[in-house]
């Protein structure tokens, strides 16, 4: 009878032993499938990752030509301000003169050129003989 006991305790153990391989083995096969998940995940954030980081190359590259084209722009501003200026200052020049032409082809005299526009009365002379009215006679 010892030996019935002794195998009786052999074979409990050796089926404690194969629980434990079997226990093991799922362990082993849930921890794989949860590395496998974990890769998984892994490559699709470093696909997210590579995503973001060509969205933001492209919105660096987008800027830098926006930048490129508003100064630019800028500098075209900045032309055409200085000669919408030069014109100005040209028509701000000229303005008495067409003025005191217009007067004088209406008829005004030097005397009234030097009274109403500040003209010198030699530039007032000048523009009434050049400007004046004509005699036909």
């Amino acid at each position: 009878m010892p030996d019935l006991i002794i195998a009786a305790a052999g074979l409990a153990v050796s089926l404690m032993a194969l629980l434990m391989v079997l226990i093991q083995r799922r362990r082993h096969a849930a921890l794989e499938r949860a590395l496998a998940s974990v890769s998984q995940q892994l490559a699709e954030l470093v696909q997210q990752q590579t995503l973001a980081q060509q969205s933001i190359n492209g919105l660096t590259a987008g800027a830098v030509g926006v930048d490129r084209r508003l100064r630019r722009v800028e500098a075209t501003e900045k032309l055409l301000s200085e000669r919408q200026e030069t014109i100005e200052n040209q028509q701000a020049a000229e303005q008495p003169y067409s003025h005191a032409i217009r007067l004088v082809q209406q008829g005004a005299t030097a005397r009234r050129l030097v009274e109403e526009l500040s003209l010198s009365e030699s530039e007032a002379d000048l523009l009434v003989r050049l400007h004046g009215l004509r005699d036909s006679a």
